[in-house]
């Protein structure tokens, strides 16, 4: 009977140490966040830049400054972890999502919409990505915001993310056959009063040390539940460059 026991002590200490294998993925691997990276992508018809480009920069303190110039409470992310960095993670539109990374994982505070679309904050922090994961995990979440105009305006609305780490898949674009890539779905819905919506529909694939090297995103503008733009966008990874 002992060795019937031990036999399945070491059983479970297998299996454990497999599921923690499997927790061991780190964001930071397959997103890598860091000032000047940069990614190229195939544009989409009608794209008016050769390539579709993605970058990052890092902004020292900005977020804190950002909340202190609308007259806000600085999160308690901000005010528990010292070794906060932010960044803002611009799209080829020059709409930047604004990110803070912790030992917790990434941090998604909100968004600086281009040709002067104001400045959305939620008024929580989501935590989009944990620094630690497994294929399976998923995000749910919705957020109240404001939406902070240059010119004093301020308005109101919501925001809702829902994301799983579906899979993992081998992914061949210009830029190379990428192994092991992880497949993330998640839809968008933006709700910005007055009868505006947006929503996206978009699978990504991660490649480690690398990030996005294929994406699919469906973007939907809506005015009184009517569709006014129904678009997809599939840009494939050219060239990337990381520091």
């Amino acid at each position: 009977m002992k060795y019937f026991t031990g036999f399945l002590t070491t059983l479970f200490l297998l299996l454990f140490v497999e599921t923690s294998a499997q927790k061991a993925l780190k964001i930071g691997d397959y997103y890598p966040i860091s000032d000047g990276n940069t990614w190229r992508y195939t544009a989409p018809e009608g794209w008016k830049d050769v390539d579709y480009i993605s970058s990052i920069k890092k902004e020292e303190n900005q977020l804190v400054v950002i909340y202190k110039k609308y007259g806000l409470d600085v999160p308690a992310v901000l005010k528990s972890n010292s070794n906060n960095d932010f960044y803002k993670h611009f799209d080829a539109t020059k709409t930047a999502k604004l990110l803070v990374v912790n030992a917790k994982g990434v941090w998604y505070f909100g968004e600086l919409f281009s040709n002067n679309g104001g400045t959305v904050l939620f008024e929580q922090p989501i935590l989009w990505f944990s620094s630690k994961f497994e294929v399976g995990d998923s995000v749910d979440e919705e957020r109240n915001f404001n939406r902070y105009y240059e010119d004093g305006t301020v308005l109101q609305g919501t925001f809702h993310i829902t994301q799983k780490i579906e899979a993992k898949a081998t992914v061949v674009v210009p830029a190379g056959t990428f192994k092991d890539c992880l497949r993330i779905a998640f839809d968008t819905h933006w709700d910005f009063g007055k009868g505006s919506e947006a929503k996206s529909i978009n699978v990504y694939h991660y490649s480690k040390q690398t990030g996005v090297v294929k994406a699919s995103a469906r973007f939907i503008i809506l005015k009184n539940k009517k569709e006014l733009i129904n678009r997809l966008v599939e840009p494939d990874l050219k060239s990337y460059g990381l520091n």
